[in-house]
């Protein structure tokens, strides 16, 4: 009878601390660092495809480049509605930086985590972070940016060897957009909705990945100098 609740005990103390393990928000942030540490860089054609209410914006194509551990370039000719906070967040350098994390729970399929910078000058106040339980990648992401409003971030994968996402969907509040009257242009624009507070979305699909391929640094090198 003894040995039967020292064998009950034990297995609860096993059970108890692998539960401990699963919802560890710090070692669950260090495995999907270690994934995306496998990309030292890549490339990629992209497809941009925004829906906000009152502009018409046709389907616009472009590159983007990323070279370890924090060099990205987002390129698209006559592109500038996306807040660009909201494209070039880098995700993993926000895993990356000083933070706290708390486990905030979880569902079916993804752990929940809350992220906090240590850092006053940090770009963001605090981000939740889907990340799938099963493969250590991140699903979703909703960021309040530090005084560039709200995104919400939503990735899907594909079949590529490493986990890069193939479809990115980046929803944001329009007030927080400033769209000078140059990029507009002969757009399509409904002056009853333009001056109203609503969101939008952009979904940036990805093809003809190049992974862990040269780059070389004059490719961000000119973006530096074309956004001055």
């Amino acid at each position: 009878m003894i040995n039967k609740y020292i064998t009950i005990f034990v297995f609860s103390i096993f059970i108890s601390l692998n539960i401990n393990a699963q919802s560890d928000p710090d070692k669950i942030i260090a495995d999907v660092l270690a994934k995306a540490s496998m990309v030292k860089s890549f490339e990629a054609d992209v497809k941009i495809d925004v829906d906000v209410d009152f502009i018409k914006i046709p389907v616009k194509n472009g590159k983007v480049f990323y070279k370890a551990p924090d060099k990205f370039r987002f390129r698209a000719t006559s592109f500038a509605l996306v807040p660009k906070k909201g494209i070039n967040f880098s995700v993993i350098s926000m895993l990356q930086q000083p933070h706290t994390a708390i486990y905030a729970g979880s569902d079916d399929a993804n752990h929940i985590l809350k992220i906090v910078p240590m850092e006053a000058s940090a770009d963001f106040v605090i981000a939740t972070v889907w990340i799938d339980k099963l493969k250590d990648r991140i699903q979703k992401m909703q960021v309040t940016s530090n005084g560039q409003g709200n995104y919400t971030m939503t990735f899907e994968y594909g079949d590529l060897k490493f986990d890069l996402p193939v479809i990115t969907i980046v929803g944001f509040d329009i007030q927080q957009i400033d769209i000078p009257m140059k990029f507009i242009g002969s757009l399509k624009v409904d002056p009853k909705k333009a001056g109203e507070r609503t969101s939008g979305n952009v979904k940036l699909t990805y093809s003809n990945f190049r992974i862990n391929g040269s780059i070389p640094d004059e490719v961000f090198i000119e973006e530096e100098i074309s956004s001055k």
